[in-house]
């Protein structure tokens, strides 16, 4: 069998508009361009407000503090992101390696992240669900038990959006202290730092190497098709227009679609 094509972006820090609006635009274009591992940092602290997620009032202090704000078109509570790495997975209905169903394309996507971490000599581990973690505000507050941890610490918090024409799978990766400003903005902090030794250039590097390895073949360095170009810059104009609001996908659900945050 032929291994699948599969592209890697490996982007420079973004605006959080931007970075929010590239992933749903390599979602809109997989059909044509095929499935995706883009991984991505933030030019500047922001806060992801889950798509349903009522704006918290702790969201005031943002600006003030120089922290942007995004809406995602995936659910889930807010996330920080200050000292993490960003990774997305997008892929169109039928793609040979990933499970079409939820709990499927999960476990295959976050295998790939524990033998990331696993490789770099980290025990990470699926985390325990926790009681009431799937209506927590913040993301980091809590498991439901789709996420990765590491010493006990929830390392990864991951959200997935399935339309007709794909998923859209993205996630963040606590790599460095960011207590101090979850506290600034929230007046709490949601879960113990992660471990020192997370390298963000080690940790991209590993998440390739485990994703070639699970393909049979190497991933294919890649950049914004024209299209997606276009799709991503159009997302950003509307999100200029309303911060707080993420642009509609206008798109059919799969049969039984569903989001659920991990």
């Amino acid at each position: 069998m032929t291994p699948p094509r599969v592209r890697l972006l490996r982007d420079e820090p973004g605006l959080a508009a931007w970075n929010m609006s590239v992933d749903e635009a390599l979602l809109l274009e997989c059909g044509r361009s095929g499935p995706a591992l883009r991984l991505y940092g933030w030019r500047a602290p922001a806060v992801s407000l889950g798509y349903r997620q009522a704006a918290p009032a702790w969201l005031e202090r943002c600006a003030p503090l120089g922290v942007e704000v995004v809406r995602r078109v995936t659910g889930g509570g807010a996330v920080l992101h200050a000292a993490d790495l960003t990774y997305a997975v997008v892929a169109p209905p039928g793609t040979p390696f990933l499970p079409d169903d939820l709990a499927g394309s999960y476990a295959w996507i976050r295998a790939r992240l524990l033998e990331a971490l696993q490789s770099g000599g980290f025990a990470a581990r699926t985390a325990k669900a926790r009681e009431g973690a799937a209506r927590l505000d913040l993301c980091f507050a809590g498991a439901t038990g789709f996420e990765v941890e590491l010493e006990g610490r929830k390392l990864i918090g991951s959200a997935q959006r399935r339309t007709a024409l794909g998923i859209l799978q993205h996630g963040s990766i606590r790599i460095a202290d960011d207590t101090a400003l979850y506290r600034a903005l929230t007046g709490d902090s949601p879960a113990p730092p992660p471990p020192p030794g997370l390298d963000p250039k080690v940790l991209r590097d590993a998440l390739v190497r485990s994703f070639d390895t699970a393909l049979g073949a190497p991933l294919e360095p890649a950049v914004l098709s024209p299209a997606e170009r276009v799709r991503a810059e159009a997302r950003m104009a509307q999100r200029r227009l309303d911060r707080l609001s993420a642009p509609a996908l206008s798109l059919r659900r799969f049969v039984a679609a569903a989001d659920r945050v991990a």
